[in-house]
């Protein structure tokens, strides 16, 4: 056994092992009895990360480490124990989990760790425990950091008057207004509500890339003089401070409802927030699409229910305007008049990895020469990869006539309209793409994996709107014979949508600005 000493995406450290006592049975099998009390002499296990792991013979300098399989995966956090102790101030937390290195295999940890009761477990969030001369300069710095912000907002919010007339559009994760903001900017002004209320924009990428003082200064300086400030996705900076009361903040949320779980529904997996003061926690309201997504949402956020207004998502507004899909479908086929006659589909997955550090995605799972003699005469394949994977799909030259990447077409929503068939995963793109009531397709030849390593809130194969492929065959077969499953897209048509009126940033503003 050995212990495992680094995150899974950096280069393992293996700090120390102890050796095990165990029972070879018939073709290679081994048995284990495990007493954790006195498993390393008579000594519990050190605090760490531990797996199992066979060690060479002779000059084989090659480890084999134990892999599970998916069915014992699935229930792995059933073995899971928590032991207290001294009435109740210390707990020994034995836990179970499988990650993978390869993409292929899954490999069972034991996580070993001894607990103290935390009385500060609210003020635990962005300063965690440092144990190493680096890393308590870096923890003193980032407490500098965070009180220095803390306390420019605290002064400038109080020497600013709020008089419930001040509106800030806000993004962390994108440069410019889009989506949700933007319908919800735009129909503000369209009915000349701008008279009424001043309006300011913060738009920058600042998750997961340095941003200068100038930049973090700016940004709180806006963020304290508002009254109402309007987000549309992760905004840390809203766990380093305590918002005025008078100032309400409202998540207008990108996604609708896709499978990869994420904020709350996901805690104790990596990145998962701090279970107090996080920045979803700061939330006044929060928009669903509709009243059977608040549940969902819930459990993302960690609010309570009360909390959620399903107006319905604003950038769907005039998502079935006839007008705006024809006018779009002539400006499309005018730029693109290779691709006129032909019947579209579109491919659109998520990202794997943990974020957009190290956002990928496996190429090797499309067969792109069966891709395109599938397309033949008939159809296009256009590739749009998730905005955190980095690098481009690499499609040979003879192949481009048919499969063409659209990497960096700034709209998704829009090629719905000229798309005839969806294929996505775990993303949330399919919610938007069921009002059209075209048939979706689902390519998650990872399923279980995903389901294992990254966490979805509900399993894909039962949920899923449409025809659920694990392997690339099942996906060609899908299509060469028309296999899509199409009413399950009808039913989440009627389950989703059956609030769904065009008007959702007006209800937004009626209930939020004019509190009508």
């Amino acid at each position: 056994m050995e212990e495992y000493g680094a995150e899974p995406e950096k280069e393992v450290d293996i700090r120390r092992s102890v050796d095990l006592l165990y029972d070879e049975k018939d073709n290679n099998v081994y048995k284990f009895c495990l007493n954790m009390s006195a498993i390393d002499g008579r000594e519990f296990l050190d605090n760490g990360r531990w797996r199992l792991c066979a060690f060479p013979e002779g000059d084989n300098e090659i480890i084999s480490v134990v892999h599970v399989n998916n069915e014992l995966a699935y229930k792995i956090d059933d073995f899971s124990r928590i032991f207290r102790y001294g009435k109740g101030k210390y707990a020994y937390n034995l836990s179970f989990s499988v990650s993978t290195e390869d993409g292929e295999n899954l490999e069972l940890f034991f996580n070993n760790y001894f607990m103290i009761v935390n009385k500060k477990w609210k003020k635990r969030r962005y300063i965690q425990e440092a144990f190493t001369a680096k890393g308590k300069v870096k923890r003193f710095y980032m407490y500098c950091v965070i009180w220095l912000i803390r306390g420019f907002y605290h002064f400038f919010s109080s020497v600013t008057p709020k008089n419930g007339t001040k509106i800030l559009f806000m993004s962390e994760t994108k440069d410019y207004l889009w989506g949700n903001l933007k319908y919800i900017d735009d129909r503000i002004k369209e009915r000349g509500l701008d008279d009424k209320f001043h309006i300011s924009y913060s738009l920058r990428k600042s998750v997961g890339n340095n941003k200068s003082a100038l930049s973090w200064i700016r940004t709180v300086f806006l963020v304290a003089k508002q009254d109402y400030i309007f987000i549309d996705d992760y905004a840390p900076i809203f766990g380093f401070f305590k918002l005025s009361p008078k100032t309400k903040l409202i998540q207008v949320w990108h996604a609708g409802e896709g499978f990869k779980s994420v904020g709350y529904s996901r805690f104790g997996k990596a990145g998962s927030p701090f279970p107090s003061e996080s920045c979803h926690k700061a939330y006044t309201y929060a928009l669903t699409g509709s009243r059977s997504l608040v549940k969902v949402y819930e459990e993302v956020f960690g609010i309570e229910k009360s909390a959620f207004l399903p107006t319905g998502m604003a950038r769907l507004d005039d998502f079935l305007d006839a007008n705006k899909i024809e006018d779009f479908k002539m400006d499309f086929f005018k730029k693109y008049p290779e691709f006129n006659g032909k019947k579209i589909i579109l491919f659109a997955p998520t990202f794997r990895g943990t974020g957009q550090h190290n956002a990928y995605y496996d190429y090797d799972m499309l067969d792109l020469k069966r891709i395109y003699e599938f397309c033949g005469n008939e159809w296009i394949f256009l590739v749009k990869m998730h905005p955190f994977v980095r690098e481009p799909i690499e499609i040979p030259e003879e192949y481009a006539d048919r499969i063409r990447d659209f990497a960096e077409y700034p709209n998704i929503n829009d090629l719905y309209y000229v798309t005839d068939i969806l294929i996505t995963d775990y993303s949330s793109n399919y919610y938007e793409f069921a009002l059209m009531e075209k048939p979706v397709l689902f390519y998650t030849y990872d399923r279980e994996f995903y389901e294992l390593t990254r966490g979805v809130h509900r399993d894909v194969k039962s949920h899923a709107p449409g025809k659920v492929c694990d392997n690339f065959d099942e996906l060609m077969n899908a299509l060469k014979a028309g296999d899509y499953e199409e009413y399950k897209i009808e039913q989440f048509v009627k389950d989703n949508f059956s609030e769904y009126d065009g008007h959702a940033a007006d209800k937004a503003i009626d209930a939020i600005l004019l509190n009508r």
